[in-house]
């Protein structure tokens, strides 16, 4: 049996993806994971070369690999090279973190390593995530949706939506990660240009009231399959307006996070216990990263959820001692926990015979 890493993807985050993968490759070395690694193009290979990212960009040493609804067995060719037992999910974005390939591995019947289907197409998408918040009672700012469809074909209907907020806004595709297709709308003018840049994107767009000089915080919580540990508050330093995907990901010009965030005992508190909250009510597994938003005057906001977070979000509970080998013990013990649970539900029906009179 064998643990897979599975990473990339065909997803404007992909290359994230492959650093996330990368990263859980090398620190999960003493279970000899197989890499999967899923190309642009949706391709899925293994190889040694996968376990750095220059190996990954080179594309050399490769071979071709898939699965089959019905067998946890890896193949190649037509020939069955390993038996998955786990997989360590790390595909950001569209297919990936959507519920896709979570659909995949429970129709293969293999445990993987992070929220289910349901929960991970509802966090991905931020239209029906906040709607799902507003109606569980956590704190979220005026957001209107709108599609491409309506864009173009009633954009008064759009108007009217977007005039109940009121400007600045900030511009959104509603199934994106990443920071990706994000931007600033001040006026009409920008909104026009925003909203075009999102629909290149995704054809659903959410609109939402921009806070100005607002502090963004994190946190994480992590499920065994029976107890939830709740990770510290880190606060990401050093950016404009909102973050932007430079912000995060532009190596040494990337913004620096403050780690713990410089917030009040009872402050941090409540973000740990809110955070607890969304994992528990959205059905979350695995680990998930809960994105909050602070305003001058001290409200706290429901930003978003990533049920795949960047580097699986394992720095959070390093830094509050939890060991590395102790962080993907608990993950994958989530994962069996999930598969276990799904294999209690009884798939096979027989109508009662019909009583004669």
């Amino acid at each position: 049996m064998a643990t897979a890493v599975i990473f990339g993807g065909k997803s404007c985050e992909h290359d994230v993806s492959v650093v996330t993968g990368v990263q859980a490759l090398g620190e999960l070395r003493a279970y000899k994971p197989v890499p999967v690694y899923i190309d642009a193009n949706g391709g899925w290979h293994t190889g040694k070369n996968l376990f750095t990212v220059a190996g990954v960009r080179s594309g050399k040493g490769l071979k071709s690999v898939y699965m089959r609804p019905g067998s946890d067995l890896l193949y190649s060719g037509g020939r069955a090279i390993a038996r998955i037992d786990d997989a360590v999910l790390c595909c950001h974005g569209a297919g990936g973190e959507d519920g896709s390939i979570q659909g995949l591995l429970e129709l293969c019947g293999v445990a993987y390593t992070c929220s289910g289907i349901l929960a991970s197409a509802l966090c991905l998408d931020k239209a029906e995530f906040k709607r799902f918040a507003s109606a569980a009672g956590f704190p979220v700012l005026p957001f209107a949706t709108y599609t491409r469809d309506e864009w173009n074909k009633n954009i008064y209907s759009v108007a009217d939506k977007l005039n109940a907020i009121g400007y600045p806004l900030m511009i959104k595709p509603a199934r994106q990660g990443s920071s990706i297709g994000i931007g600033k709308a001040s006026n009409e003018s920008e909104l026009v240009e925003k909203t075009r840049t999102a629909f290149m994107f995704d054809g659903k767009v959410v609109a939402e009231k921009l806070l100005v000089n607002f502090r963004e915080l994190s946190c994480a919580a992590l499920s065994d399959g029976s107890e939830i540990t709740v990770s510290g508050v880190e606060e990401p330093v050093g950016w404009k307006d909102f973050l932007t995907y430079a912000d995060k990901y532009a190596g040494k010009r990337a913004v620096k996070r403050r780690l713990p965030a410089d917030l009040s005992h009872e402050l941090t508190e409540r973000v740990r216990d809110m955070t607890r909250s969304v994992f528990e009510l959205a059905g979350l597994g695995g680990v998930a990263r809960v994105d909050w938003m602070l305003s001058e005057d001290g409200e706290l906001y429901l930003n978003e959820v990533n049920t795949v977070p960047g580097s699986l979000a394992s720095y959070l509970f390093i830094a509050g001692g939890m060991t590395v080998s102790g962080f993907y013990g608990r993950l994958l013990s989530s994962a069996r926990a999930a598969l276990a649970e799904r294999r209690r539900t009884v798939y096979r029906f027989a109508p009662p015979k019909s009583v004669k009179k």
